[in-house]
């Protein structure tokens, strides 16, 4: 599915194995500009909007639209209203064309709170195939969207994608990326800044996650294929295949089109738990126009729903299964991840080690509250172990010089450093520090007698 505002979207059709693209018809309207506008492409872009070119582009937009949007009545609905605001004046006062196209992108939303719908500009002439104003113009400086992957605490895997960059060469990416992952326990996938990009990237990274039998995802329809086409998961691919894994994804109404896809058809097919905020409602896909002066229209051309419920997700987003604050989806997502392996270790060992795991991740979604001035008087160097507080916080530093680590309160004087805990405690005026590790050996530390209680 190609969901995204990125030329390739439109493009990648092409390329599509027969059982999933749409009819040829479909496939014409989506590539081909519109009748009569060919010729503005070669007009160099404006510095300037005069009131002809404002009305130009207007019309070119409205002639779009009316042809091409997935449902002719609302199509021509959203090009009256454009034309409606040009006489009202509504842009009389707009000379900079990059302001002219945020605002005529507003009013083509405004009718059907369509998020597909917009009107880009760029000071040059775009690359061939590619529109105006163009995100995604680099995917491979860009890494394809994929961005941070590390290991968390527990063996859960982590994969940021900022957006599905379906370009040439992302397949290796993604193989890369989910090698990288294939030995962790649970998987966490984080799309809360991703606005979208190549369905045909979705299918080929979300298939990883499923068996090798196909299962449906999506349902595609257009004005010229109103059955529409169903697509499935692939059969063969590349790398590792991980059916079984515990699977997380973190959510946030910046989530949209194409990572819709991706949350939607994981969700639907009860593959993986959602964790966040709704997603933005951007269910359809898009193709692009030039209609001249440096400007490209993008055009909602086909309906996307789940193809056994024939729900969409446009306008209504897609729901979290674990409804939290975007910004702390990660410590949610990572504390229900260590939850699911937890539930199916039977090493006594491991047990213990998830256990002060899941007891840290914990207290970091829901954090203990610790009055500064005590954490002061606990700071100090215990037997060559340094105690200090760093931006309120207590931090514990191994070796003198080294890098100091920030240590989770978990009630009273017991602190975590991953399974590691610290516990302090006071007598005659001596604070000892016991240091408990996750495989239940201990050792106990006498605070320096010449360290006075500080902070820094």
């Amino acid at each position: 599915m190609n969901c995204s505002v990125a030329p390739h979207s439109v493009l990648a059709r092409i390329r599509r194995p027969a059982a999933f693209r749409l009819a040829p018809a479909a496939l014409s309207a989506a590539l081909l500009l519109v009748p009569g506008l060919l010729r503005a492409q070669a007009v160099v872009p404006a510095t300037t909007l005069t009131p002809a070119i404002r009305s130009a582009v207007i019309e070119n937009a409205a002639a779009a639209l009316a042809q091409d949007y997935v449902d002719a009545d609302t199509g021509r609905a959203i090009a009256d209203a454009l034309r409606a605001r040009l006489k009202a004046g509504a842009y009389d006062a707009l000379t900079n064309p990059a302001q002219f196209a945020e605002v005529v992108t507003r009013d083509l939303r405004a009718t059907n709170g369509d998020l597909h719908l917009s009107l880009r500009f760029s000071p040059t002439p775009p690359a061939a195939g590619r529109p105006a104003g163009d995100p995604f113009a680099d995917p491979p400086r860009q890494n394809f969207g994929l961005g941070r992957a590390e290991i968390l605490d527990g063996n859960v895997g982590y994969l940021e994608i900022t957006s599905f960059m379906g370009a040439n060469g992302y397949q290796e990416v993604v193989v890369d990326a989910l090698r990288f992952l294939s030995r962790a326990d649970a998987v966490i996938i984080d799309l809360r800044r991703n606005g979208g990009g190549s369905g045909e990237m979705t299918h080929f990274m979300f298939s990883h996650f499923f068996g090798a039998t196909p299962v449906p995802t999506i349902r595609v329809r257009s004005r010229s294929v109103p059955d529409g086409v169903m697509r499935q998961s692939l059969a063969a691919v590349p790398g590792p295949r991980r059916p079984e894994v515990p699977l997380f994804l973190l959510v946030s109404q910046r989530t949209a089109s194409a990572a819709e896809e991706f949350s939607f058809v994981l969700k639907s097919r009860r593959r993986a738990t959602l964790i966040g905020t709704r997603t933005a409602g951007a269910g359809h896909m898009v193709a692009f126009r030039a209609i001249g002066h440096g400007f490209t229209l993008g055009v909602s051309i086909t309906r996307v729903s789940d193809p056994e419920t024939g729900l969409e997700w446009e306008q209504v987003g897609v729901q979290p299964d674990i409804a939290v604050p975007a910004e702390q989806s990660l410590l949610e997502g990572h504390a229900a991840a260590l939850r699911a392996i937890l539930a199916t270790t039977t090493d006594a060992t491991r047990v213990r080690l998830l256990t002060r795991l899941l007891a840290a991740a914990d207290a970091r979604r829901k954090p203990v509250q610790v009055d500064p001035r005590h954490l002061a008087r606990l700071a100090g160097t215990y037997e060559g172990r340094v105690i200090a507080v760093v931006d309120g916080r207590l931090a514990y530093t191994r070796v003198a010089g080294g890098l100091n680590e920030a240590l989770v309160p978990l009630g009273g004087d017991r602190f975590a450093l991953g399974a590691t805990q610290l516990l302090f405690e006071e007598r005659a005026g001596t604070i000892r520090l016991t240091i408990d590790q996750a495989d239940g050996t201990q050792i106990t530390l006498t605070r320096s007698t010449s360290d006075k209680p500080s902070g820094r």
